[in-house]
């Protein structure tokens, strides 16, 4: 069996996955908070030990955020975690005795498309994760790219607008800042202040979530259309942009927002004209422990 770790900034997922990628056991346990990445690590390794207890686990898969020099199973850095150039696989292996393979976790998710998901019958696709940020995986001949420095992938900070909304990453315009659920949220709060009397105003009083726009759109809310049209033309530019320089023959779309089934997925249809199919990932949360496992299994 393989263990999938799915390693994101609130919580770190892991999945007891079987040769035909099915998981039989899965847990969770928060993202450690204390600034160390060692106490990842540590919390990582006592889950394994404490799974092989139960379970014959024969390898071991790793996605994380950031960038991954996965050759040397090096986590150079991320946004959200304290990673400083970790040698996450030795670290790791060198307590467990098993291998370990480390990779993205976008690169992650869509491996677990292309095994066991939404890809399996296409040799060239990208993923697409739409969630606090925007991130993104590529299959080449059946194979994730990682670029020269691991790096590859990173959708989010593409420039879909010159001198357009600052970010996070020192540039202007990036996909993330108008096609994440936290760019709809701030698009939903901006709209509902601009029409104080509308529906979408009146929802906007509770908790504003990346719901919170489609279920006012649902109840007939006009503005909401327009957010969510507008919304919907920003990820549509994106995609746009990366097909014309992957050409792949699918899309898949990742990410909490894609719960939303054909409300999201039709419009975006609409508005990329290109020959590729778009589609909404078939593993849902479980495509990075998936993916991971899988990885693992063929050292992608």
């Amino acid at each position: 069996m393989i263990l999938g770790v799915d390693i994101g900034g609130t919580n770190i997922k892991f999945g007891v996955v079987d040769e035909e990628y099915n998981i039989i056991e899965k847990l969770k346990i928060p993202t450690a908070k204390d600034g160390r990445a060692e106490t990842i690590i540590e919390d990582i390794v006592a889950v394994i030990q404490n799974l092989r207890e139960t379970f014959p686990i024969e390898k071991i898969g790793i996605g994380t955020p950031g960038t991954v020099d996965y050759e040397k199973g090096i986590c150079v850095r991320s946004a959200n975690l304290p990673y400083k150039n970790t040698p996450m696989v030795a670290m790791i292996e060198e307590v467990v005795k098993l291998p370990v393979f480390l990779a993205n976790d976008a690169t992650s998710a869509v491996c677990g498309e292309l095994y066991a998901g939404s890809g399996q019958t296409y040799s060239n696709l990208i993923m697409v994760t739409l969630g606090t940020g925007v991130g993104g995986g590529i299959i080449i001949d059946k194979k994730p790219y990682y670029g020269s420095r691991g790096g590859a992938g990173e959708f989010g900070h593409i420039i879909i607008e010159q001198n357009g909304i600052p970010c996070r990453c020192g540039q202007k315009g990036c996909l993330e800042k108008y096609a994440s659920i936290t760019a709809l949220i701030e698009q939903t709060e901006a709209a509902a202040l601009a029409n104080p009397q509308s529906l979408l105003a009146q929802m906007c009083r509770e908790e504003v979530t990346g719901q919170t726009a489609f279920n006012a759109k649902k109840a007939g809310c006009p503005i909401a259309s327009k957010v969510l049209d507008t919304y919907f033309s920003y990820i549509a530019t994106g995609i746009t942009s990366l097909v014309r320089v992957f050409q792949p023959e699918a899309v898949v779309l990742g990410g909490a927002v894609t719960n939303e089934g054909d409300t999201l997925l039709l419009p975006l249809k609409e508005k990329i004209t290109l020959p590729v199919e778009v589609l909404i990932s078939s593993l849902k949360n479980d495509a990075g422990i998936i993916g991971a496992a899988a990885m693992a299994v063929n050292r992608a």
